[in-house]
Formats: structure tokens, sequence, C-alpha cells
């Protein structure tokens, strides 16, 4: 079985659990440049990232998706962008959610708050980083830089679903 955690966002990541042989592996969200004069410069690359799904998750084999849920909300909170920013996350969220669908890689999207209290995490990204190589010690070259916290978020989100798929 191969347990898959996604933290969406142009600078989000995807993390693979293969159960079999206890590997695991993380990649950044593949992204493509967009041109013309449109506000997003970025955008998330479908086919890429099809092709990396099924680099780890051969059709034959069953996986588990674990989807961090996202919603754009009224009003400027702490730690949160603006609604431009929210609009970026809501669309790349929903560029993942069809290549998934095109796939047939059925998902849980699950809100941060539900898999974040599992691991008692605050905001702090670094605790994040921290709990992985806790987890998953050998993924610690994974999760190096200060900037890796969307890998370590996607690891835990593929570990969620893990523990939640045994229980």
């Amino acid at each position: 079985m191969i347990y898959v955690g996604i933290d969406p966002g142009l600078t989000g990541a995807v993390a693979f659990i293969n159960t079999a042989g206890g590997a695991v592996a993380i990649e950044d969200i593949p992204t493509r440049d967009v041109t013309g004069g449109a506000v997003v410069r970025k955008r998330v690359d479908g086919l890429e990232l099809a092709r990396m799904l099924r680099r780890h998750c051969p059709a034959d084999q069953l996986a588990v998706v674990t989807l961090e849920a996202v919603h754009a909300i009224a009003g400027k909170r702490e730690g949160q962008g603006g609604m431009q920013q929210m609009g970026s996350l809501e669309r790349t969220s929903g560029a993942i959610e069809a290549v998934l669908e095109v796939l047939r890689m059925p998902f849980v999207a699950v809100y941060p708050q539900s898999w974040k209290r599992l691991y008692d995490l605050s905001k702090d990204k670094n605790a994040a980083r921290q709990m992985a190589c806790r987890l998953y010690p050998d993924a610690q070259g994974l999760l190096a830089r200060v900037r890796d916290h969307n890998r370590a978020e996607a690891l835990l989100l593929a570990h969620y679903g893990l523990t939640k798929g045994e229980q």
C-alpha cells in the first residue's frame, strides 16, 4: 500500500510512504511558467504531476491519498495572505484534485486543524519539520532546509492517512 500526502500550493509538495518496503519519497509540486499578462506567474503542471504520481503509485497498486483541504476566508487573518493568495491556493488545489480525478486516485481532503491535532502542531512551520524528522529519520535530508516545511507537511499528511487507515 502507498500512502500519499499532498500539501497544496505552488510551493507545496507530495510525499509517498510505501509500506511494502518502508520507502519514503518527497517531491515538490511541479509548476510551469505562465506567459502573458496574467497576475499568476506560475501554475501547477498537471501533466508532470500526473507523471510523478504514477511514477510513485503505479495504476495497479492501491494508494491512499490525503490532501490538505483549503478554503478562502473573507477578510485577512493572521498567517493568511490576501484574497489573491487564497484564490491562487484554491486554483492550485483544484488543479491537483483534477489530476487525481483523471488518474482515478480517490482522495480525502482534511483541514489543517484536524491533521495537525494528531501531531499537536501549532502554526510554527519548524515544528512540522521536526515532527516529520522524528517519525521518518531517513527523510531528514529531504527536510534539511527551513523552506522544506511544505515537504514536512506533505509527509505528515501521508502519515496521517496511514494512521487513520490503520484505525
